[in-house]
């Protein structure tokens, strides 16, 4: 008597492709190597968006707009926050600020907003143009109060490929200084602080 799940071919014996539910060799091969594809291929989308969620931003232009709108004061910003938006280059020379001010906050090499290299004021009505590949014009009315007229200014960031992610390598103030320039004198100086 026969299994009622296997049938015979033309010779009368039994072949696995003539059973229900079992193909060839390729057949079952496919049907493990299948789930086995989906998994590894979401297992990359899911990388691929959790490294775009830890970027700022797909552009530079974008990158630079967050950074400017999340993180205006960065110097200031806690060290995992930093070493996720900045350079390995600029961090290295924040965290060489941060340790020269020590716990009592004093100031080093960043004494003035580098964004309108004033200490004073503020920037109003921020645009984000992409002046390169790499650099980025940021745009912005420059006051000092509310009953001060403004001035048109620009600051540029320059941005570096790093991780996978565009981060900030150099703030460029409006008077063409380089924030990562100014650091690296005041720190790699003889008798630096």
């Amino acid at each position: 008597m026969r299994s009622p799940t296997s049938s015979t071919a033309t010779d009368g014996v039994p072949t696995a492709c003539s059973r229900p539910g079992v193909g060839t060799n390729k057949d079952v091969a496919m049907r493990i190597a299948m789930p086995l594809i989906a998994l590894v291929a979401a297992g990359l989308l899911v990388g691929a968006g959790d490294t775009r969620a830890a970027c700022l931003g797909d552009t530079p232009v974008a990158t630079a707009g967050a950074f400017y709108r999340d993180h205006y004061t960065f110097w200031n910003d806690p060290l995992p926050s930093l070493e996720r938006i900045v350079s390995a280059r600029l961090l290295r020379l924040l965290k060489q600020d941060r340790a020269c001010g020590g716990d009592g906050g004093e100031v080093c090499a960043i004494g003035a907003d580098p964004w309108l290299d004033a200490q004073d004021g503020e920037a109003r009505d921020p645009r984000f143009v992409a002046e390169s590949e790499n650099m980025v014009q940021v745009r912005y009315r420059f006051a000092l109060g509310d009953d001060q007229p403004s001035q048109a200014q620009v600051a540029r960031l320059r941005l570096a490929r790093e991780g996978g992610c565009w981060r900030v390598d150099d703030l460029i103030g409006p008077n063409g200084g380089s924030l990562r320039d100014a650091l690296a004198r005041f720190h790699e100086s003889p008798g630096a602080g």
